[in-house]
Parts: C-alpha cells; sequence; structure tokens
C-alpha cells in the first residue's frame, strides 16, 4: 500500500468519525425542553415585565426574580401547597397574577411562564 493510499483511508476515516460525532451532537442537543425534577419549579420571565413566585404555606415568601427574558430555577420548599405568581412594574410595586396547587413532592416540577405587558399581562403553568 502506497502513502497515498494510507492518506485516503486516513481521510476517511476521519470525516467519518467528523459525521458520528455531529450526528451525535444533533441527536443529544435540543431546545431547553428537560423536564424539572421532581419538588423543582423555573420561572420564565417572558412578558416586558420581572416576574417571581411565592410559596404559600411554607415559612418561606418568595423565589429569586426572573428578570424579562430570563428563567430561575429553584426547589420547591417543603410544606408548600400552593405557588403564587407575581408580576413586577417598573416602578418595583408587584402585582398578583394568580396562584396554582403545587409542592414540594411534585413529580415532575413545574415550568410557569409569565408574558405580555404590565398592561395587557397572562401566564400558564406546565407540570414538565
Amino acid at each position: 500500500m502506497g502513502i497515498s493510499q494510507t492518506v485516503k483511508r486516513a481521510a476517511a476515516g476521519v470525516a467519518a468519525a467528523g459525521m458520528l460525532t455531529a450526528a451525535t451532537l444533533a441527536v443529544t442537543t435540543g431546545p431547553a425542553a428537560a423536564a424539572m425534577g421532581k419538588g423543582r419549579v423555573q420561572i420564565c420571565a417572558q412578558g416586558n415585565y420581572a416576574a417571581y413566585l411565592s410559596f404559600e404555606g411554607s415559612r418561606y415568601s418568595t423565589s429569586v426574580l426572573a428578570v424579562p427574558g430570563a428563567c430561575v430555577k429553584t426547589d420547591i420548599p417543603t410544606s408548600t401547597y400552593q405557588i403564587g405568581v407575581n408580576g413586577v412594574y417598573n416602578s418595583g410595586a408587584s402585582f398578583r397574577m394568580g396562584a396554582f396547587v403545587a409542592s414540594s413532592s411534585d413529580d415532575p416540577g413545574w415550568k410557569v411562564y409569565t408574558k405580555g405587558t404590565t398592561a395587557a399581562w397572562w401566564w400558564y403553568a406546565d407540570r414538565n
């Protein structure tokens, strides 16, 4: 076997390995749609205002603030029986959007999305 045959085979091997790597990445990467783990919740502020969650029934009062365009994950505190969804005006004052029944034993956890503007807001929670 000459040098040119060896180079051709090596190049074919490298190309095949590269295609397998690209295929593996295409299969293993995807949108951030992974399920939340047991007792976890995520708030995504997709409107033009910040949002946060309040944990009712627990000794903890609120979650971390999600700024517009961001998502924040946290654990649902023990003794929580309901999660409140809250928005924040630009002035810093907050407003109650609603609530849903949830607990730290929920498996899978929850994803909460706030949308719209402070004048025309809406939200939904997805057990994911």
